[in-house]
């Protein structure tokens, strides 16, 4: 595979400076803000009290401050959030979207300044610049990143999960290196650890090729009659989508969207079971 960049115009880049920078963010996040160096990026996200996601985000440092890449078009209500936390904190909380665009880089070396993906290696790295340059690369477009990333069976927030309904482990946090349960508190904790510890994660994303015309997103899946999941990103070049599925009815029977089937599969980076599904080797 030969080296591919390509800028991603629906990201947004928040910098989170001051003092209490770095203590803020802990407190708040599932990932551990302390593991941000120059050279390593983290994958966290920020909860709801009862443990449901609201965002996203890598962090990697710029001098002493933290750049946060996430969705751009949550990004005022991303910062509303964090300054609900804010109280006393010395923390200055800045959209600097429009002089730090984000480029998402894979196939072969990345340039200087870019991190690697802290979310699965074969992703690939980002570089957070005001014109991110990649000397060498063949431009792509978003819509080739996007088809990349569901190959590899990651999602994305923009397209995959539903704020203030989907549990972050459903959609794979724990696996793309988002959570850290050793690091101390984080808003949304008590709920996240309890479904770690009981194994009762009931739902996950995963890959499916389909066989058929193309579902769109947010169709409902079925097997035997009974919903058994929800279709979110579409690749209809690869023919693939990323659907949130039960696993408790996974039993092999045939997952259906009309006259359209899926047949999902358990990517190779997946420490879960899967009954029914066929192994991937993408990553």
């Amino acid at each position: 595979m030969s080296l591919k960049a390509s800028i991603l115009p629906e990201r947004g880049v928040l910098r989170i400076g001051g003092a209490d920078a770095r203590t803020f963010l802990q407190n708040l996040i599932t990932n551990n803000v302390d593991l941000v160096d120059g050279t390593r990026a983290v994958y966290a996200g920020l909860l709801t009290p009862q443990g449901k996601f609201l965002f996203d985000f890598l962090i990697v440092a710029e001098g002493d401050a933290l750049l946060l890449d996430c969705d751009g078009a949550r990004i005022a209500e991303l910062q509303k959030r964090l300054n609900f936390y804010k109280l006393r904190a010395q923390v200055t909380i800045e959209d600097v979207s429009a002089t730090h665009k984000v480029a998402a880089i894979w196939g072969g070396e990345a340039p200087k300044g870019a991190f690697a993906d802290p979310r699965l290696a074969a992703l690939g790295h980002r570089l957070i610049a005001e014109n991110p340059a990649v000397p060498g690369a063949t431009a792509a477009t978003p819509a080739e990143y996007h088809r990349h990333r569901i190959a590899l069976g990651v999602g994305d927030a923009a397209h995959d999960f539903e704020p203030d309904r989907t549990f972050p482990l459903e959609v794979n946090f724990e696996e793309m290196n988002g959570v850290d349960f050793q690091k101390g508190c984080f808003v949304g904790q008590e709920v996240t650890s309890r479904t770690k510890r009981r194994g009762s994660v009931r739902k996950r994303l995963l890959p499916c090729t389909v066989e058929g015309e193309m579902p769109k997103p947010h169709t409902p899946v079925r097997s035997v009659g009974r919903e058994v999941g929800t279709v979110f990103s579409v690749d209809k070049e690869g023919g693939r989508v990323l659907a949130l599925l039960r696993l408790d009815l996974l039993n092999g029977a045939p997952l259906e969207i009309g006259e359209t089937s899926l047949t999902p599969h358990k990517p190779s980076w997946a420490k879960f079971e899967l009954e029914g599904a066929e192994e991937d080797d993408n990553a």
